[in-house]
């Protein structure tokens, strides 16, 4: 499935709302409790609610939407980083990731 390119976002939130949109369209049976169930979560509305900015992602959260989003390599890499970016209140660790972001050559 072509979904939409990662490395124009700088919204994680954005990314999955997009990706979970072009997986529907592309499988009009896909649903929110099947990704659910791919990142291996327990709550039913997990992506709805890390979408809407009700919930966070912890890292091993992270890495399981990685996994059932089907990113690996240098795409797992900047999810993380978008993630990170998003959660992080530590002005340093900000700037170091967003330096590592502006590395990537992000399309935005």
């Amino acid at each position: 499935m072509a979904g939409p390119d990662l490395y124009t976002y700088l919204d994680y939130r954005r990314y999955l709302r997009d990706w979970f949109q072009a997986r529907k369209r592309a499988n009009p049976r896909f649903s929110h409790r099947a990704f659910v169930r791919k990142a291996k979560q327990r709550s039913p509305s997990a992506l709805s609610d890390v979408i809407e900015g009700r919930r966070n992602l912890t890292p091993a959260n992270a890495e399981a939407f990685a996994d059932a989003m089907a990113l690996d390599g240098e795409d797992r890499d900047f999810f993380g980083l978008l993630v990170n970016l998003d959660q992080t209140r530590d002005p340093a660790e900000r700037n170091r990731i967003w330096t590592r972001i502006a590395a990537t050559g992000v399309r935005n």
